[in-house]
């Protein structure tokens, strides 16, 4: 594997730098034991938002999520830079569970998180480099934090709190919320995400994130797919910020479809092969 092909496939990992992977203490925390801290209008807000999804049921209900996903980067002059086609399977519950698989040049890429660890392989063979393990680690649980929104917005350790109505650069009116994790809830603590809901219906209609050195990007929810009583998100697009609510070039696009839930899979599909 040259040093090329490695630094490209560690690009494609959206939100890498918003889901650092935490160490074996941290992994074992309980994140059940950890409080929803939220006011009561962000409650209202994302209880609405939740029911036009699907609602507590349908998304209790899905106890595996599987789809096909089309990552395209742009550069900066609004060239196609670089595009990657994927294929995830979540399990929900008991616990979280991952594979991804693609193409990366002519190299086939496996992700999987077996619930406990990660691993990545190059044309079925495992990688022992941290970097690897941290982008396999990194990749699951983004992907499947932007997959699931709504719905993560109510997960242990999160707090939440109502900002107030705002008009989205392209003219519509929002709900904001802003939300960080506390320590352990399984995302850096540091950054903070901003989600911008339709008025009365709870539509998600965008959020920006904050991260490290000041960090800003803006990402708006261009359509919904259904599958199992749920709305996912079909196509997002990601455009680069200095502030909150300010996008400004598109960077990139993903589109996801193919969405299948409560798919049967085997009772292997999650371990992690021997690497040899």
């Amino acid at each position: 594997m040259t040093k090329q092909l490695c630094i490209i496939a560690g690009a494609i990992v959206l939100f890498s730098l918003c889901f650092c992977r935490q160490n074996e203490n941290e992994k074992v925390l309980e994140k059940g034991s950890l409080p929803v801290t939220m006011d009561d209008s962000s409650r209202a807000i994302i209880n609405r938002a939740i029911n036009y999804a699907g609602g507590e049921e349908a998304w209790h209900n899905a106890k595996t999520i599987s789809y096909d996903k089309k990552s395209i980067s742009y550069d900066s002059t609004g060239n196609v830079s670089r595009q990657v086609d994927q294929h995830f399977d979540f399990m929900m519950v008991p616990q979280f569970k991952a594979k991804a698989t693609y193409m990366l040049q002519d190299t086939s890429i496996t992700l999987i998180h077996d619930g406990q660890e990660a691993r990545k392989f190059y044309n079925g063979q495992m990688s022992d480099e941290q970097k690897d393990i941290d982008g396999a680690w990194n990749s699951c649980y983004g992907s499947q934090f932007v997959l699931c929104m709504p719905f993560k917005l109510k997960d242990p350790g999160i707090t939440a709190t109502y900002m107030g109505e705002v008009k989205l650069k392209d003219g519509r009116d929002a709900q904001l919320i802003k939300t960080s994790y506390m320590e352990g809830a399984g995302s850096n603590p540091g950054h903070l995400w901003y989600y911008y809901f339709e008025p009365g219906t709870g539509k998600l209609l965008a959020n920006s994130l904050n991260g490290k050195n000041n960090f800003w990007d803006y990402t708006t929810y261009e359509s919904f797919e259904k599958a199992g009583g749920l709305l996912l998100p079909g196509m997002r697009k990601t455009y680069a910020a200095d502030t909150l609510n300010n996008p400004g070039v598109l960077t990139s696009q993903s589109t996801q479809g193919n969405f299948v839930v409560n798919k049967a899979l085997k009772d292997d599909h999650f371990k992690i092969p021997d690497g040899n």
